[in-house]
């Protein structure tokens, strides 16, 4: 548990949902009907979800920041579609948190990984 008697615990999970709109690459074809969902728009979704998760159990004057991402991004997503990502906390180091990371479209799994954040004061 963070030395500073937050609230933060194991199991903390938040999920955003996203519409791939303008966050889009072209697929080899460059056909505009190929416009996929970019590995950066995918591993920002995945960032927020893990604030979303600790940010009404921080202490005030607090935040987290972000120091490691391990991520794979696995299929694409086409523009149009709703993604969903959700972050789950599985670890803390003292002011290190550790959070399991997936990004689906629809029942197929397309990103999954672990994203590191620090609990820093303000």
């Amino acid at each position: 548990m963070p030395a500073n008697n937050s609230n933060i615990a194991l199991g903390l999970a938040a999920t955003r949902s996203l519409i791939v709109d303008g966050d889009v690459i072209y697929s080899p074809s460059g056909k505009d009907e190929h416009r996929v969902l970019s590995s950066p728009a995918m591993i920002m979704e995945m960032e927020l979800a893990c604030v979303d998760a600790v940010r009404d159990h921080l202490n005030e004057g607090e935040s987290s920041v972000g120091f490691h991402v391990d991520v794979k991004h696995l299929a694409p997503a086409p523009a149009g579609e709703e993604v969903v990502t959700t972050a789950t906390l599985v670890d803390i180091d003292g002011r290190k948190l550790r959070f399991q990371v997936d990004t689906r479209f629809g029942e197929i799994l397309i990103g999954t990984g672990i994203h590191r954040r620090a609990v820093v004061r303000l």
